[in-house]
């Protein structure tokens, strides 16, 4: 028996749970109960069902007649009727029709399904729904190894997101010859084989250009959809693409289901880089003018998706990893103490951190402010980390001071402090952390003391103003701890989202700047043709990422050019005008009308051009 795709004869503990659980469900049920298998492509549903029926004969839906096989095996005498149904759209309501007519001699059913079933009761019995949990990294490391796989199996474990399928296609495509060096590459090749087992979905094969730029900018509506993918899309397109098992509905629109949007994403930056750039940078543009006009709770999906859309590698894999979804953060009760003492020390064991000098400090905490706890948990509520982040006041002045010393008191104004955070999970990692940021943006202030390179990293990349270092090592880890701080209000968060963009926007050398040039120039050619301007990569820097944009953004900066102060720029934008801006003459012609020579003209045509270019990419005047 082959576990997801080839990656031996044992479940995994994960599957064990989810076999025990149907066994238990089916030896308590009566006639016409349903078991669904539920769980995303290449879980491993299908070969769970199959050793659930030790032989006996399976319906599979991608197969011609599987209805008809339905309704004759609910006829037979089965005690169970076993159906492999998540590729066959409606086949799963079949069965529940073909249940109700069968009545009280209706056998017991189990189905696999990519999506989760209606729970309500129909006359023949009612549902039970087991999910199907991924793997864990080791699961998956193992599987990798197992098809051959030597060098890559890290990436492997990044990018499968827990799901046996991925990590086989992925292990095929290193095996192939693809270098791990290219993991945009590697996604690529990965896809091929995924794209064929979701193509059985309806409607999926017409989507692929739609999901594309939906895994790019994380999530989206119809709207912005609409302004990133070009051509006709037909009546009903963005309903039919939230029908796709891949695809989830979120507060603010589609997503792309982890690991497949990654994976999207990696292959579409690798097949067309400066459309990926255009896409982010239209979707950042729209979600900033969003976030001007939000108020209250509305900020804070927002925000975090600006932080998204920066696309900056640090920022994704720590706060948008493969794999990050599921979980929630909770505040701690009293009985989550223990729990959190044993995560505290598990982690000190880990980091070579005194564990004595741990517990000291998370007494005091424990003892004083409590409610600064916060866990994240998995789907069973079982905490997976903690984060010590208590709002500032002078009760939690007094414990923190171990952390703070003599910066304590420039934490006086409130705000939110975040001391410590403890996970292993990355996904639920980035869950607290995207938590964290919640808080401080709620509090209005956070501070961060870390002695952590990594955690410094990150808050560099935040943005976060540095105060010091502390004088002593707090943790006893060899170390003393660094304090950063933000602060938040409501009209000051787009500003910080500036400010975070421009940290993490990646500098231009030159053979970019010349690349670039030729973009300007592809622009001009195409100043009255939206269609063109709408491919042009300038849309990547452009303040307002459309095509009329880009068209007032280049006419207004030809007339700053033309009216500079210095008389060879100011040629240098009259060639520019009198050649792009009215009517295309031929180049000879400008250069007489302006009394200069083929050589000297030809010079300020590209300086021109090569001014126009650092004034939008740096929107400073250039020397």
């Amino acid at each position: 028996m082959d576990w997801g795709d080839g990656e031996g004869t044992r479940p995994t503990a994960g599957q064990s749970r989810a076999l025990a659980a149907v066994s238990g469900a089916l030896a308590h049920a009566g006639p016409g109960h349903v078991v669904a298998l539920v769980g995303p492509l290449g879980v491993g549903k299908s070969t769970l069902l199959a050793f659930l029926a030790r032989g006996e004969p399976v319906i599979e839906a991608r197969r011609a007649g599987a209805r008809v096989g339905v309704r004759r095996a609910l006829g037979s005498a089965r005690p169970v009727v076993y159906v492999d149904g998540d590729e066959g759209p409606g086949l799963a309501r079949t069965v529940r029709e073909e249940l109700d007519r069968a009545g009280s001699d209706a056998p017991r059913v189990v189905v696999t399904s990519r999506r989760p079933l209606l729970p309500a009761r129909s006359p023949a019995g009612p549902l039970t729904s087991v999910p199907v949990p991924p793997w864990n990294d080791e699961e998956i490391r193992s599987h990798a190894r197992a098809l051959g796989l030597e060098t890559g199996v890290d990436l492997v474990a990044g990018l499968a997101g827990g799901i046996p399928l991925v990590a086989a296609c992925l292990a095929r495509a290193l095996l192939s010859g693809v270098p791990a060096e290219a993991p945009g590459a590697v996604a690529d090749r990965a896809l091929r084989e995924l794209s064929r087992r979701l193509a059985r979905e309806r409607a999926a094969s017409r989507a692929r250009d739609v999901l594309d730029s939906l895994a790019v900018v994380g999530h989206g509506d119809e709207e912005l959809l609409g302004e990133l993918v070009e051509g006709p899309r037909g009546q009903g397109w963005f309903s039919a693409l939230a029908d796709l098992s891949l695809v989830t509905t979120t507060t603010s629109g589609l997503a792309v289901a982890e690991p497949f949007r990654t994976l999207l994403d990696l292959s579409y930056r690798w097949r067309r880089p400066v459309a990926h750039q255009v896409a982010l940078t239209r979707a950042a543009a729209r979600n900033r003018r969003r976030l001007d006009s939000a108020r209250g709770g509305a900020r804070r999906p927002l925000t975090e998706h600006a932080l998204f859309l920066t696309g900056h590698p640090l920022l994704r894999e720590t706060l948008f990893p493969p794999g990050a979804e599921g979980f929630g953060v909770r505040r701690a009760t009293p009985r989550d103490h223990d729990r959190i003492g044993e995560l505290v020390r598990q982690w000190a064991a880990r980091r070579g951190v005194a564990t004595a000098r741990c517990e000291r400090l998370l007494d005091g905490w424990l003892t004083s402010t409590a409610d600064g706890f916060h866990l994240v948990c998995g789907p069973d509520d079982r905490p997976l980390g903690m984060t010590y982040t208590p709002r500032i006041t002078d009760e939690a002045l007094g414990v923190i001071e171990p952390l703070t010393q003599q910066h304590t008191t420039r934490m006086l104004g409130g705000g939110v402090f975040t001391g410590m955070a403890v996970c292993e999970h990355p996904g639920a990692h980035a869950a607290l952390l995207r938590h964290i940021v919640a808080e401080g943006i709620s509090g209005g202030r956070l501070v961060i003391s870390t002695p952590s390179p990594q955690y410094q990293d990150l808050v560099q990349a935040f943005g976060f103003d540095y105060w010091g270092d502390t004088r002593h090592d707090p943790y006893d880890c060899g170390r003393a701890s660094k304090l950063y701080h933000e602060r938040f209000t409501w009209e000051g968060i787009p500003a910080w989202l500036d400010k975070v963009a421009a940290l993490t926007s990646p500098r231009q050398d030159e053979p970019d700047r010349r690349w670039w040039t030729r973009a300007v120039r592809q622009a001009l050619e195409h100043l009255r043709d939206d269609t063109g301007l709408a491919r042009n990569p300038l849309l990547a820097v452009t303040l307002d990422p459309t095509p009329q944009g880009l068209r007032s953004q280049l006419v207004s900066s030809i007339r700053d050019l033309a009216e500079h102060e210095d008389p060879v720029l100011s040629q240098c934008g009259r060639i520019l005008r009198a050649y792009y801006l009215r009517g295309h003459q031929e180049h000879h012609a400008v250069a007489r009308q302006l009394h200069l020579s083929r050589a000297t003209y030809f010079r300020r045509l590209d300086r021109g051009l090569a001014w126009l270019t650092q004034h939008l990419l740096s929107r400073d005047e250039p020397e």
